[in-house]
């Protein structure tokens, strides 16, 4: 059986670990596919590199509209 690809597509960028589990939570309410690049490592790394939300490119836009009005600690390019 040949292993089907999956494209994932950043979403947002973020070094605050409790922006990561609130979105991680609301993303898992809704029933999105998702994984955040880099939560495991960027700690002890002294949060030199961001974590980033990466998603089905089918869902993107859905996220997008999901996290678009969410207050969130600190984020990069408004992504």
């Amino acid at each position: 059986m040949q292993p089907e690809f999956v494209e994932y597509i950043p979403v947002l960028e973020t070094h605050n670990a409790g922006d990561r589990v609130f979105i991680s939570s609301i993303l898992d309410a809704e029933g999105i596919d998702f994984f955040i690049q880099g939560e495991y490592v960027a700690p002890y790394l002294f949060n030199a590199l961001p974590m980033r939300v990466m998603v089905r490119a089918g869902q993107v836009e859905k996220v997008k509209a999901i996290l678009n009005d969410l207050d969130l600690s600190y984020t990069y390019a408004k992504r």
